[in-house]
């Protein structure tokens, strides 16, 4: 009986390490930081670039991804808005939110943006070009991804609970 329980422990905790390992894997997207996908602003006046945008190697930066439907990603932005001013006080940490909606969920878009008045840059990725580009192929929002100085995608993650801002701290701390 004892060997048995010793059995399971280990297997529990070789499982456990496997896991662990894996969810600290990432797979560097294709084509390469800062992409070249055509962003539109929320007012609809503006069409940028993501190479504009991201290219900014002396700083991390984080993109965010959304939808106007998502209410756990509604709480991380609102997450990250908070605390905005202090992390680009203490990390430098660039925040970028593109939403995925798509194009009838827009003006949603642009009315989010006037009521929350969010104060890192929001776009729109209209043909949904990210998709295609982001390891995982953004199954499920919201999804984070952060990128170091140098453009290397250092860290992702799925969903939002709170508390889970502390991981991406941790995350822009290590760098």
């Amino acid at each position: 009986m004892l060997q048995k329980l010793i059995f399971l422990i280990l297997l529990t905790a070789s499982s456990s390490a496997n896991l662990i390992a894996q969810s600290t894997q990432v797979t560097q997207p294709s084509p390469a930081f800062p992409f070249d996908v055509l962003l539109t602003s929320p007012d609809s006046n503006t069409n940028v670039s993501s190479t504009t945008l991201l290219d900014q190697k002396h700083k991390a930066t984080l993109l965010a991804f959304w939808l106007t439907t998502c209410f756990p990603c509604s709480t991380e932005l609102e997450t990250y808005a908070h605390h905005y001013k202090e992390w680009q006080e203490k990390y430098d940490l660039k925040i970028i939110a593109i939403s995925l909606d798509f194009p009838d969920r827009f003006p949603q878009i642009k009315q989010r943006l006037q009521q929350k008045n969010y104060p890192f840059e929001v776009w729109w990725d209209s043909a949904r070009a990210f998709k295609s580009i982001l390891p995982g192929g953004l199954n499920g929002f919201p999804q984070v991804f952060l990128f170091n100085q140098k453009g290397n995608l250092v860290w992702q993650h799925k969903g939002f609970r709170a508390g889970d801002e502390q991981k991406l701290l941790q995350a822009v701390s290590n760098l």
